[in-house]
């Protein structure tokens, strides 16, 4: 190359433009906190709706969620409900009986077992009553 020649684009001398050693270490230190915020946000998102999948991938809404939660701790002893992996036989088969929102409300306000007495009246009432009573009527049988 003579004192002439331009200097600049395209010459066999020019050195490729490369990032600084701190600018690498920034890319690698942003990369690698992206992939660990990445590794923890991602469970916690899907734990947060976890509550709320139902079974053949319904979207159970915030009542029926926790109708899912009351009739866990309480119902699953006696009947069997799929949904909540309840498997009992004092009660009947929920997913075989298949009830209506209504009918699960009666019988939670006024108790069944074929005059058995087995199964108390208001267990629940209110809104929980009619959280569990949507939970069931969306999932039974499913």
């Amino acid at each position: 190359m003579t004192s002439e020649e331009p200097s600049g684009h395209g010459g066999a001398l020019d050195p490729e433009p490369t990032l600084t050693t701190f600018a690498r270490r920034l890319l690698i230190t942003l990369v690698f906190v992206g992939a660990i915020a990445a590794a923890i946000v991602v469970p916690l998102d899907n734990a947060r709706h976890k509550p709320r999948v139902g079974p053949d991938g319904i979207t159970l809404t915030a009542a029926e969620a926790n109708g899912r939660a009351l009739f866990a701790k309480t119902c699953s002893t006696c009947h069997t409900l799929a949904a909540v992996q309840a498997v009992a036989r004092i009660g009947p088969d929920l997913d075989v009986l298949r009830p209506s929102e209504g009918l699960v409300l009666a019988a939670i306000a006024s108790g069944f077992a074929n005059g058995a007495g087995q199964m108390p009246p208001a267990l629940y009432s209110g809104q929980d009553a009619t959280d569990i009573a949507q939970f069931v009527a969306a999932v039974a049988g499913r």
